[in-house]
């Protein structure tokens, strides 16, 4: 085994497929000779019989035929990595993320921008969805979720935690802080469970809720437009837009990672996975 030269599996490969060495010699350009000489010395190198010479050819052994099974498996492995390092195929693929839109819209496509700079051939998919997507069906190779699912088969990694503040402009941060009656900016009652939502109703009671929408995008909006104090993710904020206050209970979430082996153990899809760690490590822990 030590001696094992594996260029010679090829030959066995053909030989096996074949099953002469005429047929095997023709289908590798190579003369009679060379498959024969080939199949004796990796016989040779293993100390086993591999075949059982006949007169219709070249029949396998029990042990030939295991390392058949084996060969091929190697084969087929070598074929796909070439195929996978090959310019035309190594980034023609998407990689589709499934994430909420405050994320997609307010940080995680911005900030993989220089990513998308050192590979332009990548390609992105953004869901911008509240779905729990199926991993494990691959209905999307990455999900970024504010909450671990509760079952299916996915490797789950936490990225951070997300701070809440409350934003909105001068007028009403000083209202707020001078612990004057504010209006509020919330979600639909379909998301009343949210920590953000009970929070708001909680601090300030239902009676002050002014706006609802479904997104941070339109609570951002409406609170810069002046409707009043909405709760929002802090990473959704410029510094150069209205004013924001941190309370002293603070609301965090955690964002988690989802994705399956087989998206783990592709390359630009590895890449990606790379990239939002590193993302979130470094803006959340600024």
């Amino acid at each position: 085994m030590k001696n094992l030269n594996w260029d010679d599996i090829k030959f066995f490969l053909a030989l096996f497929e074949t099953n002469t060495v005429s047929k095997a010699a023709e289908r590798l350009n190579v003369n009679y000779a060379t498959v024969s000489r080939r199949i004796m010395r990796l016989e040779d190198s293993l100390k086993l019989k591999l075949f059982d010479r006949t007169q219709d050819g070249f029949v396998s052994t029990i042990e030939g035929r295991f390392l058949y099974d084996k060969a091929l498996e190697m084969r087929e492995k070598i074929e796909a990595l070439g195929e996978d390092l090959s310019p035309g195929t190594v980034f023609n693929q998407n990689t589709k993320i499934s994430l909420v839109p405050f994320l997609a819209e307010h940080f995680v496509i911005e900030n993989l921008a220089p990513l998308h700079y050192r590979f332009p051939e990548l390609r992105f998919e953004i869901d911008t969805s509240s779905r729990n997507v199926n991993i494990s069906k691959l209905e999307a190779d990455i999900a970024l979720r504010m909450e671990l699912p509760e079952r299916g088969e996915s490797i789950c990694k936490k990225l951070g935690e997300i701070t809440y503040v409350l934003y909105g402009t001068d007028y009403w941060i000083n209202r707020l802080k001078n612990n004057e009656k504010v209006n509020v900016i919330t979600y639909s009652t379909a998301f009343n469970d949210l920590p953000e939502c009970k929070y708001l109703v909680e601090r300030f009671g239902t009676k002050s809720i002014k706006l609802q929408t479904d997104t941070v995008s339109a609570q951002k909006k409406a609170s810069e437009s002046g409707f009043g104090i909405s709760f929002i993710p802090k990473i959704a904020i410029q510094p150069d837009q209205c004013s924001f206050y941190e309370p002293d209970d603070a609301v965090t979430r955690e964002i988690w990672m989802l994705t399956s082996k087989k998206t783990a153990h592709s390359t630009p899809k590895k890449l990606v996975m790379d990239e939002l760690i590193k993302i979130f490590h470094n803006k959340l822990t600024q």
